[in-house]
């Protein structure tokens, strides 16, 4: 699943080629992607909007339009954003495209097919209610060490599980809070209230630290993730564990081990992450 930083290079590749672009056709392939409002009110809403801007929050892109809404994009597993020249070759599995007045098309591409967009603003009160309860991201001003402490020391849970719920820290997948709780040298099934003031302080900064680290690398692509241009990302260079299962500790040498949280495959270091 894209997480922040591939959710970020999407957007900061999109903007070039849609902002102050009119969309001049919306023809939707897949109608139960659209979850707001019915497919019909969404394609008169959405047509000849100007996109004014492309921003995201978490792992949401949100296209601004010139009459006060906006379209929400989630891509989810496999949701890509794809930007093609009219007369280009269409992508695989494409599902909406956006007719733009420069030339171009916009698709929303999803192989598993679990991404929405959604027309939400102006005088519409309807919220994606995940949209609406995300937490603070990594790197912003509202992502402060004592907020991270307070909310930990308030959950009694795995903390491989407090960083991947949005309503606690938006943006984080199983990627980066594998990386982060590596990087921290603690364990994704410690609890959460059980931490120390000086675990709080090193998971912070890691937090902050891996986040950074997949932007500069335009994301990380293993299969699927591709930013609007159709370039992968080269963050998978850079990993510590994830995706590392057997092989050895950067740090110590140590094999790495993958086992199950909540669901959720994670791989981590027995000898460097108590």
């Amino acid at each position: 699943m894209p997480e922040l930083p591939e959710v970020e290079q999407v957007r900061c590749s999109l903007l070039p080629h849609i902002k102050n672009e009119k969309i001049c056709n919306v023809e939707i392939r897949l109608p139960r992607m659209v979850v707001h409002p019915t497919v019909p009110e969404f394609i008169a809403g959405v047509e000849g909007q100007v996109i004014t801007d492309v921003r995201r929050k978490g792992k949401y892109l949100m296209l601004l339009l010139n009459n006060g809404q906006y379209i929400l994009a989630h891509l989810r597993m496999t949701g890509a954003m794809l930007i093609c020249p009219h007369d280009g070759k269409e992508p695989p599995f494409a599902k909406i495209r956006f007719v733009l007045a420069n030339g171009k098309d916009m698709w929303f591409t999803d192989i598993r097919t679990f991404g929405t967009m959604s027309l939400c603003g102006g005088n519409d009160v309807w919220q994606d209610k995940g949209f609406a309860a995300l937490g603070p991201e990594p790197l912003s001003p509202g992502f402060t060490e004592a907020n991270l402490r307070e909310k930990l020391k308030k959950s009694h849970q795995m903390v491989k599980c407090f960083i991947l719920d949005q309503h606690k820290i938006a943006g984080m997948g199983n990627i980066y809070a594998d990386e982060a709780l590596a990087a921290a040298g603690i364990r994704p099934t410690r609890y959460s209230d059980a931490l120390t003031k000086k675990q709080v302080h090193v998971l912070y900064e890691a937090i902050n630290q891996v986040i950074a680290q997949g932007l500069r690398n335009h994301g990380t692509t293993f299969r699927n993730y591709q930013d609007a241009d159709g370039l992968m990302g080269n963050n998978k260079d850079y990993l510590l564990v994830y995706g590392r299962k057997g092989q050895p500790c950067t740090k110590c040498g140590t094999l790495l081990r993958k086992i199950k949280v909540a669901g959720r495959g994670s791989v981590y270091c027995p000898h460097c992450q108590k």
